[in-house]
């Protein structure tokens, strides 16, 4: 097996800026290298594995065909649903529970900047529709099979979101806030979204990583999750810190 490191893409990135990566089977990368990629957003085709289960067999040019039994049917049965064009899975796969639980997201993202927006806090109500637009580029993104941009917010790179959600005080006045009923109902709404976008990168690592450390299809999906919880707690820190004015 041939072992691609992190230096070794360092050193091609500096003669040749790609824009994706094609692993041969036998190719493994490290999980710096891994990471790596996703820093810069690069997109990876490992073909030591199949992407959705259905590159190993014929679709059918009518009908659908049902993984992982391979059964071809015209009519898709009500315990099916599509995973990407006539390719239908289980509702239980990993995949639809994924996009759920993103659907899921997404309606509790709606009902709390409404009632942040009644409330009066109008800055705080933006920063929170950014990332809800921004879940909607995710589904866009995992149903299309497409690479995902990191957020456009505030012009923070995903290092300076870290960073920030790292040192609330620094950025912020406000110390590491722990859950508490004495902040009110508007923080209890956004603290569950923050809750719930850490549940959503569960799922996606269920959805998308093998047993291997380094074994992920999406990595920039789940990049991209771990830096909205802490762009969700970093609201919730300027919230209890008078950042928001009414």
């Amino acid at each position: 097996m041939k072992i691609i490191t992190e230096t070794a893409l360092r050193d091609r990135y500096k003669n040749d800026k790609f824009e994706s990566l094609v692993l041969e089977k036998g190719e493994k990368l490290t999980p710096a290298a891994a990471q790596f990629l996703t820093d810069r957003r690069i997109r990876v085709q490992d073909n030591n594995k199949s992407r959705d289960l259905s590159t190993q067999r014929v679709l059918p040019k009518e009908g659908y065909l049902c993984l992982p039994s391979g059964r071809h049917v015209m009519k898709k049965p009500e315990h099916y649903t599509h995973l990407r064009e006539n390719i239908l899975v289980l509702k239980t796969h990993p995949v639809i529970k994924f996009r759920g639980q993103l659907d899921l997201l997404e309606a509790n993202f709606i009902a709390c900047i409404n009632q942040v927006i009644s409330s009066g806090y109008q800055e705080m109500a933006d920063e929170l529709n950014e990332i809800f637009l921004y879940l909607q580029e995710i589904m866009r993104a995992e149903v299309r099979d497409k690479p995902l941009p990191f957020i456009e917010f505030a012009g923070w790179s995903e290092t300076d979101v870290r960073e920030r959600s790292h040192h609330t005080e620094k950025y912020f006045g406000v110390k590491h806030v722990r859950p508490d009923p004495k902040y009110g109902a508007l923080y209890g709404e956004v603290n569950k979204l923050r809750a719930m976008v850490r549940q959503l990168e569960i799922a996606a690592v269920e959805a998308f990583c093998g047993e291997g450390e380094d074994q992920c299809e999406r990595l920039d999906i789940i990049l991209a999750l771990n830096r909205l919880s802490s762009l969700v707690y970093i609201i919730v820190c300027k919230f209890i810190g008078g950042h928001y004015k009414v």
